[in-house]
């Protein structure tokens, strides 16, 4: 099945399961054309299905290999998704991300490397920040609140609840750190959690709370 009827068909479910329990908003955000690099929170199965729906460009997804060896991997490729050996330097899912954002693709990255069990920020993982650092993209935060509850794991038939998806401003790493440092992995990929963080209710900043408030209060 091709990419845009997948993406429509998740529109459309989208619709009739969450119905006006269904909040987005930023997608002007998000520009339509060049290379971008969009990062997320993950805290539910349907985190990329409503990302890929509702995003205003095709997007592709580095996606966990295990989702690649049963019989759903047609529906991952055919949703844009190749896999990744989470937790490795994997050179190959590197090269095509890489490659595809030379292109002038967007690629999105759940720099937690998994969905988070409480709905609150967990620690990135340092090669979100070599990803966005290597390629030099652009970059553009979306927060999910909400979607653990639609469907639960181990659980088949989705709920309707309120959901939330909200597309940040377009930003850069910057170069250092405050101090004047040098900027390492951990600490671009850090940066690009306060970014997803400053849009989200306090709750769910998890470990970037702190980092948010502060954030806010320079804004």
């Amino acid at each position: 099945m091709s990419y845009s009827f997948l993406t429509g068909l998740a529109r459309l479910l989208t619709r009739i399961v969450l119905g006006s329990k269904f909040h987005l908003r930023g997608t002007a955000n998000v520009p339509h054309s060049g290379p971008l690099l969009i990062v997320s929170n993950h805290v539910g199965a349907i985190d990329p299905a409503i990302i890929g729906a509702w995003t205003p460009r095709p997007v592709w997804f580095m996606a966990k290999a295990e989702l690649f060896k049963g019989s759903w991997a047609w529906l991952m490729r055919g949703y844009h998704a190749f896999p990744v050996v989470r937790h490795s330097p994997d050179r190959t899912a590197l090269r095509r991300a890489f490659a595809l954002l030379k292109q002038g693709s967007a690629v999105v990255l759940f720099p937690e490397g998994h969905r988070s069990d409480t709905a609150r920020l967990l620690r990135a993982e340092p090669g979100a920040g070599f990803i966005a650092r290597r390629s030099g993209a652009p970059l553009v935060p979306i927060a999910i609140t909400g979607s653990q509850n639609v469907i639960g794991r181990h659980k088949v038939l989705p709920r309707r609840t309120e959901v939330a998806m909200a597309f940040g401003e377009p930003f850069q790493l910057p170069e250092r750190n405050r101090d004047g440092s040098p900027m390492d992995h951990q600490q671009s990929a850090d940066y690009l959690m306060t970014k997803i963080a400053a849009l989200l209710p306090l709750e769910n900043q998890g470990e970037y709370a702190s980092s948010s408030l502060r954030q806010r209060a320079e804004a």
